[in-house]
């Protein structure tokens, strides 16, 4: 499942994106996007980390795009800002059941592989095909 880390940092880096020239705050971030500045800076910190953004300090400062958007992908974000791999959660079960036994293993088998398969998916996007996606719509 995905995060809402990783729409948050795809909504942000978009914003960043479409104007090359933009400088938003964190601030000004979190309230377009309706979350908590805290939030949004933990998000900004690993794509800065990252080298996707950068921040100036001071009056006229905040963050701005400095990477490639036509070489940064879906993929990108998502694992900058997803944690953990698809997860199953199962319920605790009695250790005799031969389904529950070995249930969360498979699930977690099954769950990498489709991650792993989406992940390839995402990595056909780039930030620049994104942009471009909306501004067909």
């Amino acid at each position: 499942m995905i995060n809402s880390d990783f729409a948050l940092g795809l909504h942000s880096i978009l914003l960043l994106a479409a104007d090359k020239d933009a400088c938003l705050t964190s601030s000004t971030l979190s309230s377009m996007l309706k979350v908590h500045p805290v939030r949004i800076r933990k998000v900004l910190s690993k794509m800065k980390n990252a080298g996707y953004i950068e921040s100036k300090e001071g009056a006229g400062g905040g963050f701005f795009i400095s990477c490639n958007i036509e070489k940064v992908t879906l993929k990108d974000i998502y694992t900058l800002t997803h944690d953990d791999l698809m997860k199953a959660k199962c319920h605790s079960c009695c250790p005799s059941c031969k389904i529950g036994v070995n249930i969360e293993k498979v699930l977690d088998i099954i769950l990498s592989d489709a991650d792993e398969k989406f992940q390839d998916y995402l990595e056909d996007y780039s930030l620049q095909k994104v942009l471009d996606k909306m501004q067909q719509m």
